[in-house]
């Protein structure tokens, strides 16, 4: 009987199907250099104008292979990807804002992307950094997001002097979602951060910011984020890819 199958799905030309095709290459270009650089990722080969996340990287998490998983995954989706390095080993806190929208002017100069299309999305520092982004775009120059998405958001380390500044997130315009996400056993930066995000746009309604706590045990530290299991894929990756496919 299995000779019999096997013969049949040679005369029927199962060894003539074509391969199913793979993802999408992932192609790199890197936009300046150093703290006011980025590292843009996109799909090989299409050169039309893309919608564009904004990823914004943790403490001196400056090399994009950190998160390189998850940059993959939002590129095969369809969109470029900024990763701006805003710092060094000297780069005070204060510059780190200013850093990160140099490195993203200057990949947005450079490559066609879709207006109103945009999305900012960082892990740890860059959580802030993130919803700084949001409220001091239109002041900088540079597009306003559609949604933040802080994922474990921290200012400081514990017992670490140095503090990234707080822009005012009244400036964050009322169309922009915003999810904040903390996790319950994050010992590095807490849940404040993500509550203020969330308590202090006020310019935004209510219904469109949602602070979150995570409970599960394997992903409720703060280095899960970086974690590319199942688990980790539908608490941190599911719900930007949902704010992603809603429309502006």
């Amino acid at each position: 009987m299995a000779a019999a199958v096997a013969l049949a799905m040679v005369g029927c030309g199962a060894d003539d199907a074509p391969p199913t095709p793979g993802p999408p290459a992932v192609q790199r270009i890197d936009i300046g250099s150093g703290e006011r650089g980025a590292a843009v990722f996109r799909p090989a080969g299409v050169a039309r104008p893309l919608p564009v996340v904004v990823c914004i990287h943790g403490l001196y998490a400056t090399d994009p292979e950190t998160y390189g998983a998850w940059i993959r995954h939002i590129v095969r989706e369809g969109y470029m990807v900024v990763y701006p390095t805003y710092q060094q080993g000297l780069t005070p806190p204060a510059a780190y804002l200013a850093n990160t929208v140099a490195g993203v002017r200057a990949a947005l100069a450079r490559l066609p992307v879709q207006r109103g299309r945009l999305v900012v999305a960082g892990h740890s520092a860059g959580g802030a950094l993130a919803a700084d982004y949001a409220a001091a775009a239109g002041d900088l120059g540079v597009p306003s997001p559609r949604a933040v998405v802080a994922v474990y958001p921290g200012r400081a380390l514990e017992g670490f002097p140095l503090r990234i500044p707080a822009a005012d997130a009244t400036g964050i315009p009322r169309a922009t979602r915003i999810l904040a996400l903390a996790g319950a056993d994050d010992r590095t930066v807490g849940a404040t951060t993500a509550r203020e995000i969330v308590r202090d746009a006020t310019s935004v309604p209510r219904a469109r910011r949602t602070f979150r706590l995570v409970n599960d045990p394997r992903v409720d530290y703060h280095l899960a984020p970086l974690r590319t299991d199942a688990v980790a894929r539908r608490t941190f990756w599911a719900p930007l890819d949902r704010l992603l496919r809603q429309d502006p």
